[in-house]
């Protein structure tokens, strides 16, 4: 009498209920730091409390994220953890900062809202994005996705840190921050992966650059009529380009299109740069 053979299928069927758990997982935990970021609108919090429970957000972001990635042989890396933290910086600003006028950055609860809304949202798809990158299962445009995230937290985190009124020092230092940041998780994660050393000295590089631009403008503050809107827009592209240009040296995949795009980019921001010019 013949044994029928075992079943075969029930290892790939484990596998996939583990996979839709590691989702719900995921969505739990954009769904409970959209929550906390929501609380910051609270008027019980002044503004010092907020940027404290923004480190709080982080903090409690950390582990979900660990917990979610871990499972390779590479351990998750500090680059996971920097579109959660920039993202807290620019919700911190927009819920407790206030411009040089005393108004709020955004009065609208609503508005605010839908803000946290988004930051979760970017959350979970960004965390997705570094799961599959780290068991090599980036599809074609996952590395698109993954520049549009770093780019909304980055121009948010300019934006927030330029309309509110700190001592120069410490804003350059805030500028600096946030450029080395996510310039070392574009050359970790975003395209072809560069060693953690070469990465934090190019980030290093980069983040001189825009912080020596911050400088100037506010160096220049006499002949340039700048506002803040311009201003963050004029950081964000001193960023892609030097971001960009490094990069693309590194690939050595310079050409003609790269050429023209980064050259478009560098008009602009030259034009931004001139039209602020105002003699006395």
């Amino acid at each position: 009498m013949k044994i029928p053979p075992s079943p075969e299928k029930a290892v790939p069927a484990a596998t996939a209920v583990r996979s839709e758990k590691d989702r719900s997982f995921l969505i739990f935990a954009g769904v409970v730091l959209a929550a906390i970021a929501l609380g910051f609108k609270s008027e019980l919090l002044d503004e010092g409390q907020v940027w404290a429970l923004s480190l709080g957000l982080v903090v409690v972001a950390a582990p979900a994220l660990l917990g979610y990635l871990r499972g390779t042989e590479e351990f998750p890396r500090i680059e996971h953890y920097i579109p959660v933290a920039l993202g807290a910086i620019t919700l911190a600003g927009l819920a407790g900062g206030h411009d040089s006028a005393g108004h709020p950055l955004i009065a609208e609860l609503w508005k605010y809202g839908l803000i946290t809304a988004a930051f979760g949202g970017g959350f979970v798809l960004s965390a997705r994005l570094d799961y599959l990158r780290l068991r090599n299962a980036e599809k074609r445009g996952h590395i698109v996705l993954q520049e549009a995230i770093l780019a909304l937290v980055l121009a948010g985190a300019y934006l927030v840190i330029v309309t509110i009124p700190f001592n120069i020092i410490l804003k350059l230092l805030w500028i600096f921050t946030i450029t080395f940041l996510a310039s070392y998780r574009s050359f970790r994660i975003n395209g072809i992966a560069i060693a953690p050393r070469r990465a934090f000295l190019f980030a290093l590089f980069v983040g001189q650059v825009v912080t020596f631009l911050a400088w100037a403008i506010e160096a220049l503050s006499i002949y340039l009529v700048v506002n803040e809107g311009t201003k963050a827009v004029m950081l964000f592209f001193a960023w892609y380009i030097n971001r960009g240009l490094v990069r693309h040296t590194v690939e050595e995949s310079f050409t003609r299109n790269v050429v023209l795009e980064y050259g478009a980019f560098a008009v602009v921001l030259i034009y931004l740069f001139v039209s602020s010019y105002q003699p006395r």
